[in-house]
């Protein structure tokens, strides 16, 4: 009887505990939350897979902070709350799957900085994780320290901040010696080259020592700043990965010898008319390099803020280029595969596939090319071609295109600055309607594409050495065939598979 009495007084106390919890929550809040959850199901182009801003508007959107630990994929992204900018928490044991967390970095009462721009995460030598952030309103770059497990708690030191000026820095440890690359301020009006802070305390101020890069490379246009850093070691060589707020996504790779960077390549990883910026990486314990970056959206439905898929990046052969290829994890989402018999597109064909459509998928294809020098896939295409979104390959130019010309009924307008006030001129920014990507067949090799579709994004991997992301709106319902065409000579598609990719967002 006496156990009886106890199991129902354990009962009804916690029946009382949520009856008090949900007494915070009025009726109309829960239908409020169910409202926005209904609307962003049923929204057109809201991604299904692709990490995606829970609610509201992410602008910027930039993924920060981002750190592997203790088997976790910890990220961060920027977006503007009520009381400033701020960094929400995600964790993820899969890179697909995220949890969010209840505490994000912010602005708090007495802080000197009135909120949280860009930055990134590190291991520093006490066994603390530390991120490095711009701290607006304070002319200079800020930190704040964690020793918790879930690295939901943080602390700042009184001398923020510590390194000023500064603008989007980027902060690591080798030995003893803490270094930050402080980016170089955009919208000067002249060139703005990064600088190097050092320091041997992390909490402590840091002493300017100069200029990061010893000279910029000639395809950088002189209006083009370093934003966004993120500096890693890949192999013998160094990347400075970054943005130029004009241009998007780009890196370089060169020589590091503890005092200046030396840069031997650049690249871009967008290009006119797209929209991958704010790169940011992590360190995994397999020893990947894995790259996210905000995909600015041209529509917003429910809400906006998108990063593009995860990326792992390594050292091409000759040591002037990234390779780029999707992360295996990609395969934990597949189901339902489908697979086509090989065929043969004669020039000026177009084949439309059999047994592969959709609008969320991702197609594993190996074409021939044999004499053709320009041919490709047609995909969010309507079965009248009204709405169709070509991946064309371009052997006489040397291009990965994506051809945005008949992408949707209801179309944005591209430019080649996709963030204009930072061009030489804001009032004149050119409409583009293809993105192009350089992309080198070599001799007698066949073309490689992995392409993912997710509602409103395409991504497209070409042979492990490329990679082209675009922001695509079709509005027909049977938006939702794959064609394979050839121009100038025909083709043999010798390998056309495909895989739905289950939704990996709440909803």
């Amino acid at each position: 009887m006496m156990k009886k009495i106890k199991l129902v007084t354990i009962f009804l106390f916690l029946c009382a505990s949520f009856l008090t919890n949900a007494q915070e929550f009025k009726p109309e809040d829960f239908i409020s939350a169910r409202s926005i959850r209904r609307a962003q199901i049923n929204d057109l182009i809201r991604p299904t897979w692709h990490l995606t801003i829970a609610e509201g508007f992410g602008m910027p959107f930039d993924p920060n902070g981002a750190i592997y630990k203790d088997g976790v994929y910890h990220l961060w992204y920027l977006y503007q709350a009520e009381s400033g900018h701020h960094w929400q928490h995600l964790s993820s044991i899969d890179l697909f799957h995220w949890r969010w967390h209840a505490n994000d970095l912010k602005h708090n009462e007495g802080d000197p900085d009135e909120g949280i721009f860009s930055g990134n995460a590190f291991l520093a030598n006490d066994g603390n994780v530390v991120m490095a952030y711009h701290g607006l309103g304070t002319g200079g770059n800020c930190v704040a320290y964690s020793s918790d497990k879930n690295l939901d708690l943080w602390q700042k030191p009184k001398a923020n901040p510590i390194a000023k000026p500064g603008w989007d820095p980027h902060m690591w440890v080798e030995g003893n010696t803490y270094f930050q690359i402080s980016g170089g301020v955009p919208v000067s009006g002249k060139p703005n080259p990064p600088v190097l802070y050092t320091g041997k305390d992390y909490k402590q101020p840091l002493t300017l020592i100069g200029n990061f890069i010893t000279n910029d490379m000639p395809d950088v246009d002189w209006f083009e700043d370093v934003s966004c850093p993120d500096f890693f070691k890949l192999d013998d060589k160094w990347v400075l990965l970054c943005i130029s707020h004009s241009r998007g996504a780009r890196y370089y790779i060169g020589t590091w010898d503890g005092k200046q960077f030396k840069p031997e390549s650049h690249h871009r990883m967008n290009w006119p008319g797209g929209t991958m910026f704010a790169p940011e990486t992590l360190l995994d314990d397999k020893g990947r390099r894995i790259m996210w970056a905000w995909v600015l959206d041209r529509k917003s439905g429910v809400s906006s803020g998108t990063m593009s898929m995860p990326r792992v990046l390594t050292l091409s052969k000759d040591k002037l280029s990234l390779n780029i290829d999707p992360p295996k994890e990609i395969e934990h989402i597949r189901y339902n595969p489908t697979e086509e018999s090989a065929f043969k597109v004669n020039a000026g064909e177009s084949v439309t596939l059999n047994n592969i459509s959709g609008k969320v998928m991702e197609m594993e294809v190996v074409i021939n090319p044999g004499q053709s020098k320009r041919f490709g896939i047609k995909v969010f295409a309507s079965k009248d071609g009204v709405e169709q979104t070509p991946v064309v390959i371009d052997l006489n130019k040397n291009l990965l295109q994506i051809d945005m010309r008949k992408s949707s009924l209801s179309k944005p307008e591209y430019n080649e600055f996709a963030m204009a006030f930072a061009s030489p001129d804001p009032n004149k920014n050119p409409a583009y309607q293809t993105q192009d990507a350089p992309f080198e067949l070599k001799k007698g090799e066949k073309v490689h594409l992995r392409i993912f579709l997710d509602k409103s994004m395409l991504e497209v991997f070409a042979n492990g050495r490329q990679c082209i992301t675009q922001v695509i709106y079709p509005t027909m319902e049977d938006a939702v065939h794959v064609q394979f065409f050839a121009d100038d000579a025909p083709i043999k598609v010798e390998s056309a598979k495909a895989w739905k990719l289950f939704p990996a967002m709440q909803w």
